[in-house]
């Protein structure tokens, strides 16, 4: 019976051996797999790694880009900001002499509206003398004739 005994003994260790070896397999086989794994997802990491290197590099780079173009932006802004207040200065300036020049071309028509005024009371005046010249030139004719008439009548009564 000891032999018995000592076999089924042998026998329940060997089955135990063998599963606590089927199961070191299965847990190194699980290892391995479980390994392979870490190196794939370390793999991935550094990948993933590298690829938001690249990415946080491109959006520094466009950052950077964009702040430059708003300040080029910025700038020309400002620098058209200049030109238009020139350009309001100049427009003020030359509604202002818009302006005076109006005023001095009101008075120049006024001046000229006057002168036109003169000038016709002038026309006037002198339609008026060119009339009282004729009809003093045609007294002095009158007179003219008048003296000669009375010289050739002087001139007859003296001569005996």
């Amino acid at each position: 019976m000891a032999t018995i005994v000592l076999l089924v003994l042998a026998a329940i260790l060997g089955f135990y051996a063998y599963q606590s070896s089927q199961k070191g397999n299965a847990a190194q086989a699980d290892l391995v797999a479980k390994t392979e794994a870490v190196t794939a997802l370390e793999a991935e990491k550094a990948k993933l790694t590298d690829e938001m290197a690249k990415l946080k590099a491109e959006g520094e780079a466009a950052a950077k880009a964009a702040s430059d173009a708003a300040a080029a932006v910025e700038t020309e802004a400002k620098g058209l900001l200049d030109k238009v207040t020139a350009l309001e200065a100049d427009k003020a300036k030359l509604t202002e002499m818009a302006a005076t020049m109006e005023g001095e071309r009101t008075s120049l028509s006024e001046k000229v509206m006057a002168l036109e005024s003169e000038k016709a009371q002038l026309t006037d005046q002198i339609t008026a003398l060119t009339a009282e010249k004729a009809a003093l030139s045609e007294q002095a004719a009158a007179l003219q004739a008048k003296v000669d008439e009375l010289t050739a009548a002087a001139g007859a009564t003296t001569s005996p």
